[in-house]
């Protein structure tokens, strides 16, 4: 693998100066801008040569580098470089451009003429910009002229500034690297699979493979995958790290895990991302950009406290990002992603990686074989990607705003005439729906009428809030703003696995919603912007169903391990005799709360009972209650804060002296990722084999599977139902020490259309046929563990 860097990322990061600006930009600029860039290249004459790729290599602290570039247009004469040309577009006019904008615009261009002068042994060339501004198009030229020694200095001087970074890196890497070969195992041995499971993902890394891997609890997925990836680095395998998560529990997981290599020796710069939403300054929001002090001379302070941070940090926590933000006055979110650059792992939100609006353009615009992609809890990933590619807008919204604008002394007229044409475009949509008496209607086609509206509609807010930064109802327009914006940007994205949801609520409004089918091509082209990665999970079963939805099914390894722990420490049984659908539960209620009672009379302690819904959940517990109102229970309820998700936990206490049982959704926050190790759990029961709930999506999504010859039920239903399964039995058994049951309740459980989807350490399940024979088989698993047999 080369290092390379593009011009204009080399000149950005050595020459921007003054002030950070997050202004709502049209949501089509950049669209806007190729586009631009097209028709004007379509008009060159034939002497200019559009996209002149070029390059130079570069010997910088001993280290060879490519630096390259393309130029919108080549000028010659008899085959000779006369002109460089340089489009660039904004929404600005160009008397508005910042003088650092155009300083960065023309060094572009100084950088591209210093290379072609020094191939073709020229004196010197012209440079010519062309600026187009995207909301009018009126286009700007401006010409330099620029000799062979002035373009020679300016590269010179760029380069030398770049080369003392260079040196940082390298100095930061000589020590990295030392230390990774000098670094051990950070514990006296490998758990069972462990050792095979750390040289399965160096091998995928160096091979740069994809690696599908269901890790059950206890095998040390996190050190697992970090140690070997990071023993990749000093190898040049990869040359950074992301590690991908959905959950803040095991964000800080991998950031223990990492301080725990530091406390061994290694020396590594890596940082956590955190969102802008939570990082951002309290003093901060509600401030405009040019009288926020976090964003004033932002760029003149960033590269000293670049080097401070660098030279003094090695694992950067959200904490530490603060730090160093306070103290060099520097907004903490822009910050930590400039720091970022700098690193050599890099926690953070799957979002970062496979969300469209929120991606890290700095990273994932090209692909980088250097980059390694290590996915933790995989399994959140088709929900996850599938919810990003997934946008709604209801004309109630522009109806809210209209209203509150018409409030006002004095409306603006523009506003109300662009959110009235807005409205017209619903009610054309609307019409017909009522006319056949429609409320709620799934279509294949994208609705492009309304998609261009709310397009044009961002373009005129952008433009208008420019002139109007005072308007009383800003914050509103631009809440309308946002939901038009993200509608519109993932709308670009629609194939035939999308589909547009027509709803008329109660409000007899028009909720318009364009819903992902199937985001396995979108993952898959994610996961392609780097050399190799890793997915992994306590639950990938089956994994042939998660290679499919991860777009994968051409291009990944498959590894499945055992359990690590011993498999007679965990009690799985399953109640054939309780039938749980939904037709049956009423009829079934008094053999599901016995079921329940019965598993937590065989010993006093700590018990979770998973329903598949809060109706659900308070029927059972209303019923429990009232036939066993001695026995202590919880509830999870709506909505809890973290806080209270906390209390709840605190509940589970080590040696408890009498039977505490607590009621929580499957799929909820305390089906998966709570750790209560010990005796802290000592079951848990499971009712219903957990099928999402029937809706008219979840069903357009079995019908779209059946139209590809899968089994549209299993791929919407079933499977879906059964991680979540997985991942509530998963709270049971911790760690090696660990002895607990799991009781499924529901007599599907027990044939094959399930168990052929159980994992490996499912395998010695035991059917009971009635309440005795499940007493019996609890009170002796308990009575074996108590007398070691």
């Amino acid at each position: 693998m080369q290092t390379s860097i593009g011009v204009r990322k080399l000149v950005e990061f050595i020459l921007k100066k003054g002030n950070l600006i997050s202004s709502v930009n049209s949501q089509n600029t950049a669209l806007d801008g190729i586009n631009i860039h097209q028709q004007l290249q379509k008009k060159f004459s034939k002497d200019t040569k559009a996209e002149f790729s070029l390059k130079k290599e570069l010997l910088i602290d001993g280290e060879s580098w490519i630096l390259h570039g393309r130029a919108d247009g080549l000028k010659c004469i008899d085959d000779i470089p006369s002109q460089i040309v340089e489009i660039k577009t904004s929404s600005l006019e160009f008397e508005e451009l910042s003088a650092n904008t155009l300083e960065l615009y023309w060094a572009q261009a100084k950088i591209y003429a210093h290379i072609i002068m020094e191939k073709e042994g020229l004196s010197e060339l012209s440079l010519k910009l062309i600026y187009v501004q995207t909301t009018t198009n009126v286009t700007t030229e401006k010409i330099q002229i620029i000799s062979k020694n002035k373009a020679k200095d300016f590269f010179n001087e760029v380069i030398e500034s770049f080369t003392n970074w260079i040196k940082l890196q390298h100095q930061l890497k000589k020590e990295r690297d030392l230390s990774i070969n000098n670094l051990n195992f950070p514990f006296s041995s490998y758990r069972q699979n462990q050792y095979e499971f750390a040289t399965a993902v160096y091998k995928t890394i160096a091979l740069n493979k994809k690696l599908l891997v269901e890790a059950p609890t206890g095998t040390g997925k996190t050190i697992s995958t970090i140690f070997p990836a990071i023993k990749a680095l000093s190898t040049s395998k990869c040359q950074k790290i992301f590690y991908l998560t959905a959950k803040q529990s095991t964000r800080q997981v991998a950031e223990e895990t990492l301080q725990l290599l530091v406390d061994h020796g290694l020396s590594i710069s890596t940082i956590t991302l955190t969102s802008k939403e939570q990082i951002t300054f309290a003093e901060e929001i509600d401030i405009p950009d040019d009288e926020n002090p976090y964003y004033l001379g932002y760029y003149d302070r960033l590269r000293p406290a670049l080097m401070d941070i660098l030279t003094n940090e090695k694992i950067i926590t959200r904490q530490v990002i603060e730090t160093y933000a306070k103290k060099h006055l520097l907004d903490p979110f822009e910050f930590s992603l400039d720091v970022s650059n700098f690193c050599d792992l890099i926690i953070c939100d799957y979002n970062y990686l496979f969300d469209p609006l929120v991606k890290l353009q700095r990273f994932f615009t090209e692909k980088n074989y250097g980059y390694t992609f290590l996915i933790d809890e995989a399994h959140n990933l088709i929900d996850r990607s599938r919810a990003m590619y997934t946008k709604e807008i209801s004309s109630e919204e522009v109806k809210n705003l209209l209203d509150k604008l018409h409030s006002l002394p004095q409306p603006p007229q523009e506003v109300v005439d662009k959110l009235n044409t807005l409205l017209n475009a619903f009610d054309l949509i609307k019409e017909p729906l009522l006319n056949y008496q429609q409320q709620d209607v799934i279509i294949e086609e994208k609705l492009s009428s309304i998609t261009k509206k709310l397009m044009y509609f961002c373009d005129f807010v952008t433009e208008w809030l420019k002139e109007n930064p005072e308007f009383s109802l800003k914050d509103e327009l631009l809440e309308l703003f946002f939901t038009a914006y993200t509608f519109v940007k993932v709308s670009d994205y629609y194939t035939e696995s999308f589909r547009t949801h027509l709803l008329i609520t109660k409000n007899s409004e028009l909720l318009i919603r364009v819903f992902c089918l199937d985001s396995s091509s979108l993952i898959a082209n994610s996961l392609n912007l780097g050399g190799s990665a890793i997915l992994f999970s306590a639950t990938l079963s089956p994994l042939n169903y998660y290679q499919e939805m991860f777009g994968l099914i051409d291009d990944s390894l498959l590894y499945q391990l055992t359990s690590p722990f011993n498999e007679s420490n965990l009690n799985l049984l399953i109640t054939s005799y309780i039938p749980v659908t939904y037709q049956q539960r009423q009829h079934s209620l008094t053999n599901i709360i016995t079921a329940i009672y019965t598993m937590i009379t065989a010993k006093t302690g700590n018990y979770l009972v998973f329903l598949p819904s809060y109706t659900f959940l308070k029927q059972v517990v209303v019923a429990f209650n009232q036939a066993y109102p001695h026995v202590d229970t919880i509830i999870q309820e709506t909505n809890m804060t973290r806080m209270q998700q906390e209390e709840f936990l605190k509940q589970f206490v080590s040696n408890p002296s009498k039977v505490l049982l607590g009621f929580a959704v499957l799929g909820g926050s305390f089906a998966e990722g709570i750790d209560l190790k010990g005796d802290r759990l000592n079951g848990v029961a499971i009712v219903s084999v957990g099928l999402p709930m029937l809706n008219s999506e979840t069903n357009e999504l079995k019908e779209y599977f059946d139209n590809k010859q899968k089994n549209g039920f299993q791929y919407a239903y079933q499977l879906p139902g059964l991680n979540n399964i997985f991942q509530a039995a998963g709270r049971v058994i911790r760690s090696s020490t660990d002895i607990g049951v799991v009781l499924l309740i529901d007599s599907r459980f027990s044939t094959a259309r399930y168990t052929q989807f159980f994992p490996p350490h499912w395998k010695y399940a035991h059917v009971v046929h009635n309440k005795l024979e499940l007493q019996n088989n609890l009170f002796k698993f308990w009575d074996n563990k108590n007398t070691g047999s």
